[in-house]
C-alpha cells in the first residue's frame, strides 16, 4: 500500500501513455496507474471495430465509462444502451457488462476504476492486471459467456446507471452548481459534472481522505497545490491525492469537467 507522502499530483493528456493490448480485443492507454494512487485508476479504453467484447464483471472495483468517440452498444446487466460521444455508464462492482462496437470505427471511453479495497484485485499495476486476465477475456469474447471467469459474486449489486449524453444538461439546470452524475456514497465514490464561469477562482472543498480525478471537457485553467501549479486544458486528466487542498483559476472561457471523488478511508 502506498504511503500518502509517496503519492503526487498527476497531469496527463488522455491519449498519451502506456498502451496495453488486451488479446486483440481492445487497447487501454494507462493514464493513472493503480501503483500511483490509493484506490483510483484511469485509462482510455478503445475497442476494435465491429467487435463483440467479452461479457465480464469485477467484484473488487466499480467503473465509470465516459465515451469520447465512436458508437456502439453497452450492456449493463440485463439492459442494453446505445453509446455515443458524451454517453456515460456506471458499472457497479459485480455487474456483468459488455461493450460492442457496431461500425468500422473504434469505440473509446475514459475508464475510471475505483477499487473497493487497497489490494486492488491483487495486481500491482494496470499492466500486471491485463497480463493476468487477457486470455480469460479472449475466452469470454469467443464464447459470449462470463462463466469462464469463475468469480462468484456474493454481495448485493447496486443499480447500474446510463446517461445518453451528459451534454443534455443545460446551463439553466447546472446554474453554476455541480451536477451529481453518479453517487455511490456507501461504496466510496461519486462523479460530478462541474462548470465554472470565465475568470472564476475556485478553492477546493474539504478533501480529507478523498482523492480526486478531473477530466477536462472544455476550457482552460491553472491549479495550484502548495507551491506546485499545473496548467490544464481539454483532454487533460488531473489526479489530486487525498488531503491536499487546491485552488483553480479559470481562464477567459467557461470551464467544464468531470470530477471523480474516491474516499480512501
Amino acid at each position: 500500500m502506498l504511503l500518502q507522502a509517496e503519492i503526487e499530483m498527476i497531469n496527463r493528456l488522455y491519449t498519451e501513455g502506456q498502451k496495453l493490448d488486451v488479446a486483440g480485443l481492445n487497447e487501454i492507454t494507462v493514464l493513472i496507474d493503480r501503483s500511483e494512487t490509493e484506490l483510483t485508476e484511469v485509462g482510455w479504453n478503445c475497442w476494435t471495430p465491429n467487435q463483440d467484447g467479452p461479457p465480464h464483471k469485477h467484484n473488487d472495483k466499480s467503473q465509470i465509462f465516459y465515451v469520447t468517440n465512436g458508437v456502439g452498444k453497452i450492456h449493463l446487466g440485463k439492459h442494453v444502451f446505445d453509446a455515443k460521444p458524451g454517453s456515460l455508464a456506471y458499472v457497479p462492482a459485480g455487474l456483468v457488462h459488455q461493450t460492442i462496437t457496431t461500425t468500422d470505427e473504434r469505440l473509446c471511453y475514459i475508464l475510471f476504476n475505483v477499487f473497493l479495497n487497497p489490494q486492488k484485485e491483487g495486481h500491482l499495476t494496470f499492466a500486471d492486471h491485463i497480463e493476468k486476465v487477457k486470455q480469460i477475456r479472449k475466452q469470454q469474447a469467443l464464447s459470449g459467456k462470463v462463466e469462464v471467469d469463475n468469480e462468484e459474486t456474493n454481495f448485493e449489486i447496486r443499480p447500474e446507471k446510463f446517461i445518453e449524453d451528459i451534454n443534455s444538461y443545460s446551463k439553466e439546470e447546472n446554474a453554476g452548481s455541480p451536477i451529481m452524475l453518479v453517487d455511490e456514497t456507501d461504496n466510496r465514490l461519486h462523479l460530478k459534472l462541474v462548470t465554472h464561469s470565465p475568470g472564476a477562482v475556485v478553492n477546493s472543498d474539504n478533501l480529507k481522505n478523498t482523492e480526486q480525478t478531473i477530466f477536462v471537457l472544455n476550457g482552460n485553467a491553472s491549479i495550484t497545490i502548495e507551491n506546485e501549479t499545473e496548467e490544464i486544458k481539454p483532454g487533460n486528466i488531473l489526479f489530486i491525492p487525498s488531503n491536499l487542498e487546491y485552488q483553480m483559476k479559470v481562464s477567459n472561457d467557461e470551464m467544464m469537467y468531470l470530477c471523480l471523488s474516491a474516499l480512501t478511508n
